[in-house]
Parts: structure tokens; C-alpha cells; sequence
């Protein structure tokens, strides 16, 4: 039954530390303080270049002249100049999300089908989490120049997200530890934090190229050492005292943002596990190794608010670290732990001061979760949650998945076959369409089509799904030539026997959002949409979809509508009338979906409320509508975990 489902995805002990949309809007206000900190930094560091002018220039202290409003206009317009040149700059360089900062890092994309034990066990533990989370499949990589035990995620939303580990990491955690360390990491994923720190990164390198230049400036006055150039001297070092003094305050900014947010992730990977002693024991070792968790790489000052654990080696960087002491860490995970030994995490979550998911909220010093009520808001509330349950049913969908379809998933040219393979109907103009299209991709391609179809006869249809956030990052492996082919042959399949399918739409509007040449990954610009009057046609396009898919009659299809508009009664612009049947397409619909995206995030949330509302009912939901409605959510940017 879907009211079953619905109650053991949202259950109280399965819910994550902070509510989705409550840690999506305290990351906003973070950001939005984030700003208003940056710009005091930047109002004194021009208050410090204009001084040092003034004091180079023989008038100001002492002189009896005033402020001089053409000079500091000048010296505004120049250090803003600067420091905005150099964050858009910066900005621009990791425009293509989590992908651009692991490669900044020197990390290494890991092959989807490796055959390296320790990477193919990373890539399991993050497809595992990522189908228990309800997003897509973030890239991989591994940063093989990185002796210590460090991690992070980055990416401007969950479509262009990245997880990164050192090579340490993979060589020094088991299992265990390694998803307690991938659990923390996709938390940050969940809360919102990814986007703040990759804006962090573009802010602060603005302020640290004021101490660039005034390094170069130095550096080229004591090459001349001429007496007459002692002004320039002067202002050589002051341009790089009042830069590192800049990146002081860019530390103390990142310390304030990060520390509480790292203990919120430590909370929200244990009630995602439900497992202590991962996360505990992967802290545990960091303390004992020798290599700890530093960074090497030259860019990890810069990034060091990403990390797992800090990556900075310092006593200095220490005393301005972004994140807890590890011993801090670890006694909220086992208060029994004593600084001279590992911590004791043997036995279950009660025996490591982990009680439940309760106790779990409170370890971060943040109020348990209330629960939720059943019926569609309960659809709302799992938006993403996480929990073993989520964990549970991710390994069973897993194991739903032939291994000739999971490998197909991870190979270049297996994916293009099994998307080819998993739309359209089992009829012959659709087999027909498929054997073409195929060939047209390639002979390989063609091939592993024919070898793939039996078993994607057999695939449970709750498993489909799965498998495509399976295929993600091989797609993303495409040329965008390869992509736009992809595109053309999957629209030929679904168009081949005129019939209009909940699925076909699903995988063919990932694929647009997704496919290099094709896709467009991440959240289309344009001014946000504050209400459901904004969207009030799009809206009733997509109800209207749904309630035709649940419906069999226009009386059930009336019924259906008129549940999900309900749930919006209290909106602005909620009084909404269905769409006639006919005037329901796949483009309709994509534009319809791309609109409702650029609402704000409590809006959005309404609309993926109203749409379960449409087809939940006291009788089960088809796995169809199930799908249809997770690929509402998805894309929406809403995750979704299997149900």
C-alpha cells in the first residue's frame, strides 16, 4: 500500500537530523550572512588602502588635510574592482559544479566501472547512498597525491554534485568507516552546504588576490632597490599586510559558517547509518595516524572548509580551524571516549550514546524531529530524509538489479544500450525502433542491446528507476556529440508506437537535464517565483498529467485533480481548472517542470505535496505513478528516496 510506504519512509527514528527544507533555509540565511560579513571585510580593507595612500602620498595623519573624496572614491572603485574581478573570476573557473573543485584538487574521476577493489568499493558505498538519499549518483573521485584521511563534496546543486576522498582514505578506512565518512559528506549534500561553500571559495579568493598583488608590487621594488621607490616599497607591504589581514577575517568568516555545520553532518550521517561506529571509527583513526587528515595540495587553505576533518597542519591554522576537534567530534558520537584511546564503539547505537534517531538529533545540540503526519505531506516530509530504512530498501532495489544490468550502467557503451533498452513498449514498431537507433549509435551499442533486453524484461518496475541513477555517471561520461545522438535515438524509441507512457517521460526529461550536449544540470536562471500564482498554469499542467495517469474515467480524473489543488487551497493563485487530455505533451510538460523549478524552495515543495495528493489514495499506487512522481521530484531538485 502507498500509505504504508509513505509512513515507513518518514517515519520519526528514519528521519534525517534537520528537516530538508528547514537546513535548505538555514544554508540561505548562512549565505545571506555570509555576504554581509564579506562586504564589512571589503569596506575595511578599502578604509586600510586608503589610509596606506594617504600616509604614502605625505598628506592625512598629521597634516591637517582632510578626507579626500575623489581619492577614496579611486581607491573603492579599485579595490572592488580587485576583489570582484577576482571571486567572478574564481566563480567562472568552478562554473561546472563539484567536477571542476575535485580537478582543482588535483583529484582523479573514478571509472564507474572500475575493477580496483578499494574504488569499487567507493563507488558501491556512494551509489548505495545516493539511491537512499533519492539523488542521482554525484561524480567520483580520488585524489591519489593525498596520503591522509580526508574527504569532501562540492557542486552548486545535487545534479552537479562531486565526492572526492584522499587516497588515504581509501586505503586506511574498511567499509564501515568509509560510509560513515560518505554519509557525512552527503549530508552537506542535503543541508544545503555544498552551494555556500563553493560561493565561499569564489568570495574569499577575491580578497586574497588584494595580497597577490601587493606581493608583486614588493617584490618588484626590492629588484630595484632605488631609494626614490621606498613609497612604493611601502605600499608593496602594505597591500600584502592588509590582504593577509583580509584573509584573516576570511578565516574567521569560514570558522563561524563551518564548525556548527560539521556537527550537524556527524548527527545527520549517524541517523543515516544508524551506525556510530563508522563515522567514530573513521575520526578515531585520523587521531592515530601520522598523516592525520592534511592536505598537501597547495589549494587546500582555500578549500579547507570542505573537508571532512581539517586539512590544515599549522598551529595557527588550527587556532582558526573550520572544523571541531576531532576529540570534540567523537565524544558526541561515544561520551565514553578518552583522549588516550579509541573510542569503544562496539555494539549497537545505544551502547555508543547513540539511543535512536532522537538521540541522534541531539548530538548535534538541535531539537529531535516531531514526526510526521501521514498522507501527502508525509510525501513532502521524506524529501531528504534519511535513515536505515532508506538504506535498507536502496540494498534491496540493488539486489532487484541483475549484475548484467548494473554493469551495462557503468560502461560507455552498455548505458546508451540500456537506456535504448528501457524506453518505449515491448511491441514491434518499438522493437523495431530500438534495433535501429541502436545501430545507428554503433555496432557495440547494438550488441549489448540485444545481449540487455532480457533481462530488462524481467527488471521490476520499482528497480527502474534505480538503475538509471545507477547509469548517471556514465552518461556524464558522454561526448556531448555522443549525447545529442543518445537524445535523438531515445526520442525515435518513444515516439515509435504513438503511445504515451509515465516512464518514457521520466527517463526522457532526466536525459534532457543530463545528457552533455543536451542536458542542462543544475537550476536554470531567472528571477524565483515567490508563489503558486507565478506558475499557476504550469501547475495545473502537471496535476493534470498525473491525475490522467491515475485516473481511468473523467470522473476519477476530476477526483484526483481536485485532491492535489487542496493542498494548495491556501495559496496565492490555487484556484486551477485540469487540462483536457489531449493537450498533455512531453515538451508541455518539460517547460512546464523547467518554470516550476525556478519557484523558491517551499513552494516547490507544495507542488511535489499536491502532486502525491493526486495519486495517493486509500488503494496501492501503481509503480508507474511512483515513478512518475519521483521524476517530479528529481526534477524539481527535490530528493526523493525509493519507496
Amino acid at each position: 500500500m502507498w500509505r504504508r510506504s509513505a509512513r515507513r519512509l518518514a517515519s520519526p527514528s528514519d528521519r534525517s537530523a534537520l528537516d530538508f527544507f528547514q537546513a535548505q533555509e538555514n544554508a540561505r540565511r548562512q549565505s545571506q550572512l555570509l555576504v554581509g560579513l564579506f562586504a564589512a571585510a571589503v569596506l575595511s580593507i578599502i578604509i586600510g588602502v586608503y589610509l596606506t595612500l594617504m600616509i604614502v602620498g605625505g598628506v592625512g595623519l598629521g597634516t591637517g588635510v582632510g578626507f579626500d573624496p575623489i581619492l577614496f572614491g579611486v581607491v573603492a572603485l579599485g579595490t572592488l574592482g580587485l576583489i570582484g574581478g577576482g571571486s567572478l573570476v574564481r566563480t567562472a573557473q568552478l562554473r561546472k559544479g563539484g567536477s571542476a573543485v575535485a580537478e582543482l584538487m588535483g583529484g582523479r574521476a573514478v571509472d564507474p566501472a572500475t575493477r580496483d577493489p578499494r574504488e569499487r568499493q567507493l563507488m558501491n558505498v556512494v551509489e548505495e547512498m545516493s539511491l537512499a538519499s533519492g539523488m542521482p549518483v554525484p561524480a567520483v573521485y580520488v585524489m591519489d597525491g593525498e596520503p591522509g584521511i580526508n574527504a569532501f563534496a562540492a557542486g552548486y546543486t545535487i545534479h552537479d554534485a562531486a565526492v572526492a576522498v584522499t587516497r588515504g582514505t581509501l586505503q586506511k578506512l574498511n567499509r564501515e568507516e568509509l560510509q560513515g565518512v560518505v554519509a557525512h559528506e552527503f549530508s552537506h549534500i542535503l543541508n544545503g552546504d555544498m552551494r555556500l561553500n563553493i560561493r565561499l571559495i569564489g568570495l574569499l579568493f577575491g580578497i586574497l588576490l588584494l595580497a597577490v598583488v601587493g606581493r608583486g608590487l614588493l617584490r618588484g621594488q626590492m629588484v630595484r632597490r632605488r631609494r626614490e621607490n621606498q613609497a612604493g616599497l611601502f605600499l608593496g607591504l602594505a597591500l600584502v599586510a592588509l590582504g593577509y589581514v583580509g584573509v584573516f577575517f576570511g578565516k574567521l568568516i569560514k570558522a563561524a559558517v563551518s564548525r556548527q555545520r560539521e556537527f550537524l553532518a556527524d548527527a545527520a550521517a549517524v541517523e543515516f547509518t544508524r551506525n556510530p561506529r563508522g563515522i567514530a571509527g573513521a575520526l578515531a583513526k585520523i587521531g592515530k595516524d601520522h598523516e592525520g587528515s592534511r592536505i598537501q595540495d597547495h589549494h587546500a587553505e582555500e578549500l579547507s572548509h570542505l573537508f571532512f576533518s581539517n586539512g590544515l597542519g599549522s598551529a595557527f591554522a588550527r587556532s582558526l580551524a573550520t572544523h571541531p576537534p576531532l576529540q570534540e567530534r567523537i565524544r558526541r558520537l561515544d561520551p565514553r571516549f578518552q583522549p588516550s584511546t579509541p573510542p569503544e564503539v562496539t555494539g549497537g547505537p545505544r551502547a555508543a550514546g547513540v539511543g535512536g534517531g532522537d538521540a541522534a538529533a541531539g548530538l548535534a545540540g538541535i531539537a529531535p524531529s516531531a514526526g510526521l503526519a501521514g498522507g501527502p505531506a508525509s510525501v513532502r516530509g521524506a524529501v531528504g530524509s534519511t535513515g536505515p530504512n532508506q538504506v535498507a530498501r536502496a540494498r534491496e532495489l540493488l539486489r532487484q538489479i541483475p549484475e548484467r544490468l548494473r554493469e551495462a550502467a557503468h560502461d560507455h557503451d552498455g548505458v546508451q544500450a540500456l537506456i535504448l533498452g528501457l524506453l518505449g513498449g515491448r511491441d514491434p514498431a518499438s522493437d523495431q525502433a530500438r534495433s535501429t537507433e541502436a545501430a545507428r549509435l554503433g555496432s557495440e551499442v547494438q550488441a549489448k542491446l540485444a545481449r540487455l533486453v532480457p533481462s530488462l524484461e524481467r527488471l521490476p518496475v520499482e528497480a527502474r528507476l534505480p538503475l538509471v541513477d545507477l547509469s548517471m555517471s556514465a552518461l556524464h561520461g558522454l561526448s556531448e556529440k555522443e549525447g545529442r545522438a543518445l537524445a535523438n535515438a531515445a526520442d525515435a524509441v518513444v515516439r515509435a508506437d504513438g503511445e504515451v507512457r509515465a516512464f518514457d517521460f521520466v527517463l526522457t526529461h532526466i536525459l534532457w537535464r543530463h545528457l552533455p550536449g543536451r542536458g542542462r544540470r543544475g537550476r536554470r536562471g531567472g528571477k524565483t517565483i515567490r508563489s503558486v500564482d507565478g506558475i499557476r498554469n504550469e501547475v495545473a499542467l502537471v496535476l493534470s498529467a498525473l491525475a490522467w495517469q491515475a485516473g481511468s474515467s473523467p470522473a476519477e480524473v476530476t477526483a484526483s485533480f481536485e485532491r492535489g489543488v487542496a493542498v494548495l487551497a491556501n495559496e496565492p493563485g490555487s484556484t486551477l481548472h485540469p487540462a483536457p487530455r489531449e493537450a498533455i505533451s512531453f515538451s508541455g510538460l518539460d517547460q512546464a517542470l523547467e518554470r516550476i523549478e525556478r519557484a523558491k524552495l517551499e513552494v516547490r515543495g507544495k507542488v511535489l505535496e499536491a502532486c502525491a495528493a493526486v495519486i495517493l489514495t486509500d488503494e496501492p499506487a501503481p509503480p508507474e505513478l511512483v515513478e512518475l512522481l519521483r521524476g517530479v521530484a528529481e526534477s524539481l531538485e527535490l530528493p526523493l528516496p525509493p519507496f
